[in-house]
């Protein structure tokens, strides 16, 4: 059987250069589909181009989102921004959407999907976002390494996390200081931490569109619930 391609948004954190964390790469080879990573720069007839060529797409970690994208000023909260990166992923998202193609989005991933259908998100946790109870906010930007899980999340029965993983809890680490602050056209909450941060989204009407605020692909080596993740979404390239 013909392994599947996965396109693989980039990150440029390093000046004048491209790049991939090796786990993303990693898990997506165990899960038995080829990632390739994008470039940040196609011409806008091209990313439809790049929309249909690929069998899945995955949308990688980093950056803050630019906030002008979702109708705010720039927060003193707010970190590093690339605006290029920041519109190739919200085209070609729009593209992927119309052609009903698999779409994975992890970390930054999740706040990016979310701005391209028109949600908003909180620029910086510790100092936006109080949980409901008026309880201190969760240490959603941990200090200890990104391969150990610190938190648990809340999984809503019958979301596609929870068809795939069958659990209504998981164990996840946690690496952001943004999140999802009003979802997207088309976007429900499948999943919330204990302060009641969202940490998964999803949508019915695609056939495969999970985003999760986690980082599995740290995980996928050590707990099988999040390696299911990945082999849900490769099979889902598969079809």
């Amino acid at each position: 059987m013909k392994k599947p391609f996965v396109a693989v948004t980039p990150s440029t954190d390093t000046p004048g250069r491209y790049h991939v964390s090796m786990p993303y790469m990693d898990v997506l080879e165990r899960a038995g589909v080829v990632p390739v990573m994008l470039g940040m720069n196609p011409e806008d007839e091209d990313i439809a181009e790049i929309a249909g060529r690929f069998d899945g797409f995955l949308f990688a970690g980093g950056c803050d989102v630019a906030p002008y994208e979702y109708g705010e000023e720039t927060h003193s909260g707010c970190g590093v921004i690339q605006p290029k990166r920041d519109r190739l992923e919200i085209n070609l998202f729009r593209e992927i959407r119309k052609l009903n193609k698999p779409c994975f989005a992890i970390c930054r991933g999740i706040q990016l999907i979310n701005v391209a259908m028109g949600g908003t998100l909180y620029q910086d946790i510790p100092s936006e976002y109080t949980p409901a109870n008026g309880s201190p906010a969760l240490q959603h930007y941990q200090q200890t390494p990104a391969y150990t899980p610190t938190q648990h999340v809340s999984v809503y029965r019958d979301s596609l996390i929870h068809r795939i993983t069958g659990k209504e809890t998981l164990l996840v680490n946690s690496l952001h200081h943004q999140a999802v602050r009003t979802p997207g056209r088309g976007f429900g909450i499948t999943a919330v931490s204990a302060d009641g941060i969202f940490e998964a989204i999803e949508r019915d009407d695609m056939d495969f569109c999970l985003a999760v605020q986690w980082h599995p692909e740290q995980l996928a080596p050590d707990m099988p619930e999040q390696m299911k993740l990945f082999e849900a979404f490769a099979e889902a390239c598969r079809k």
